[in-house]
């Protein structure tokens, strides 16, 4: 949210004329769960991934509308989800898309183990060693909004 913020409300409002992309990565681990459940049957196992990735999807595009519905820049933006490692995968579509920039929110402190209520999304980390030298341009990292904000 830190990112879009920066993004939406900064950047294009100094530079209208902005190419953005709006990039959802699914670290590609989720595919590899597995639980004592699924040794029942390989179609038990599918059924369940195919759900997993439903529902994934159908969270990236709640998510999207949130954000075209909060910036009204982002009418223009391009929505787009990817499954893959995230570092090498923010890497690869910046070089595919041809990015002059990379803006990506600060980062979190992981919650408490257990909580009642959940969260959408996964909670995958990104690992600096592994981005910062694949990256092909800057990487701007948004600093944490203020109660302002």
């Amino acid at each position: 949210m830190q990112a879009e913020h920066i993004v939406f409300t900064e950047l294009c409002a100094k530079a209208p004329e902005l190419q953005v992309t709006v990039l959802t990565i699914i670290d590609q681990d989720w595919q590899s769960m597995t639980g004592d459940d699924w040794l029942n049957s390989s179609k038990t196992h599918t059924t369940f991934l195919d759900h997993v990735e439903r529902q994934m999807q159908e969270e990236n595009e709640e998510d999207w509308q949130r954000i075209k519905e909060k910036y009204p820049a982002a009418a223009g933006a391009v929505f787009a989800g990817v499954v893959g490692p995230i570092e090498e995968t923010i890497a690869a579509q910046a070089k595919k898309r041809n990015c002059d920039l990379i803006v990506i929110g600060p980062y979190r402190k992981s919650r408490r183990l257990f909580k009642l209520k959940m969260e959408k999304g996964l909670r995958a980390r990104i690992d600096p060693a592994k981005l910062h030298p694949a990256l092909p341009c800057p990487l701007l990292i948004a600093p944490p909004l203020t109660s302002t904000d």
